[in-house]
């Protein structure tokens, strides 16, 4: 029995009539556009120029397009201008592609006429070119953890696929994001600050691709609040910044210790401080649409380097009374070394130099007026005992005299703040004589 089959599939085979034999493979399915061109070929074409070809579709309707026996050839009006066909390989190209091109196309050949016929099929699709694509956005003024967004991407034409990106990057469903009808509608809730931004809805077809985008704003902060200055040196500006993380950009008001200013606006700015300015700064943002505020502080301390750097009025007389003052002790411990007192002997004799009180001797004469050496030397009153007119001679000498007991003696080392040659005698004048 298997015998006889086998014998049969050969016999039929050899014949032509086994369908392995009369099957044409056609390339495809093909994909074409809207005016666009397609071409059907034969992956296995004839062996030999096929005595008659026939092409046919079915779609929207049953049509035989093109038919060829021997030199004569039939087209369809539908497809005058439209058609090529090889009439040695059997393919065809169909040109100006509509949507009423989808279907199913058939070939059939026949290598000798009315010999066995050889069949293939396949299936053309017509896409439109993608154009007019929007992103629709609904869901009003966005405010950060309290709004939600839908936003939706249509287009003209065959649509395949649709993918999203926000700022470049693509989206994925999250806790926030939900994508609905094959990710047509790009769904957010609640929106979030990082939400804000430009979204992209990538649409694309075989022969064809679009992008559309969106600007989505999210209102937010202020967040943040800063002021930022520096040290003022008085008379040099106050030059106050506050900034703040917000959207839209807050307004600004300023405060100095507790009291409402009238500056506005993100800088504070005064020409020249005083040190009445230092203070504490107090900077205001108030966002308009989320109606939230934020504050900030900055202490100023005006300071003035120079005189920082220098002495105080008080202080410089207090070192010129200081100075006041040793210099008088200095001139009084010289004059004290110059004059130190010597005692008396009681028996009236003394070796030295003398005079009495108030009296010109008479064993000498002066040979100056006293009145020409009268120079007033500051003297420490407890160290002469009874002031009066005395003469120190420069000559080295010592002279003797009557001495008294109520007498005055100094030594001859004299040391007077005058010139360093003094030509003559010295006289000294107490000034403390009554």
């Amino acid at each position: 029995m298997d015998l006889l089959i086998s014998s049969t599939v050969l016999f039929l085979s050899a014949a032509g009539f086994c369908s392995c034999q009369n099957e044409l493979r056609l390339n495809g399915p093909l994909n074409g556009a809207v005016g666009g061109s397609v071409k059907f070929t034969l992956i296995n074409p004839p062996s030999a120029p096929p005595q008659r070809i026939t092409w046919s579709f079915r779609g929207n309707r049953d049509i035989t397009i093109f038919t060829s026996i021997g030199g004569g050839e039939d087209i369809h009006a539908d497809y005058v201008g439209r058609i090529s066909v090889n009439k040695t390989t059997a393919s065809l190209e169909l040109r100006g592609l509509t949507h009423n091109d989808n279907g199913l196309y058939t070939v059939t050949i026949s290598i000798i006429s009315g010999g066995v016929q050889q069949q293939g099929n396949t299936l053309l699709t017509v896409f439109e070119n993608i154009s007019n694509a929007t992103i629709t956005i609904t869901g009003g003024i966005l405010i950060a953890g309290e709004s939600s967004v839908n936003l939706t991407c249509d287009a003209q034409g065959s649509i395949i696929t649709r993918e999203w990106t926000k700022d470049g990057k693509p989206l994925s469903p999250s806790n926030s994001i939900t994508f609905f009808e094959e990710n047509r509608t790009l769904s957010i809730s609640p929106v979030e600050k990082d939400d804000g931004g430009e979204y992209m809805c990538h649409i694309s077809s075989p022969f064809s691709t679009m992008i559309a985008s969106q600007t989505v704003t999210v209102n937010y902060g202020p967040d943040t609040v800063i002021i930022v200055g520096v040290e003022v040196d008085c008379g040099h500006f106050i030059n106050l910044t506050c900034t703040a993380e917000s959207v839209p950009e807050s307004t600004y008001t300023w405060a100095f210790n507790g009291t409402e200013t009238s500056v506005t606006g993100a800088s504070y700015v005064k020409e020249l401080s005083e040190y009445e300015d230092s203070g504490k700064y107090t900077c205001t943002a108030l966002n308009s649409i989320t109606k939230l505020s934020g504050k900030a502080d900055f202490d100023v301390s005006v300071t003035d380097k120079r005189k920082e750097n220098s002495l105080s009025a008080g202080a410089i007389a207090g070192i010129g009374v200081a100075c006041l003052i040793l210099g008088v002790a200095v001139g009084v411990g010289g004059s004290f070394f110059a004059m130190k007192k010597l005692p008396i002997d009681q028996k009236g004799l003394h070796s030295g130099n003398s005079r009495r009180k108030n009296e010109v001797p008479g064993d000498r004469s002066v040979s100056k007026p006293a009145s020409r050496y009268d120079a007033p030397i500051p003297l420490n009153a407890t160290t002469i005992a009874n002031p009066g007119l005395y003469e120190a001679p420069t000559d080295g000498t010592e002279h003797s005299g009557s001495v008294h007991s109520d007498d005055t003696v100094y030594e001859t080392r004299i040391s007077v703040k005058r010139p360093p040659v003094v030509p003559e005698s010295l006289y000294y004048k107490n000034i403390f004589q009554m």
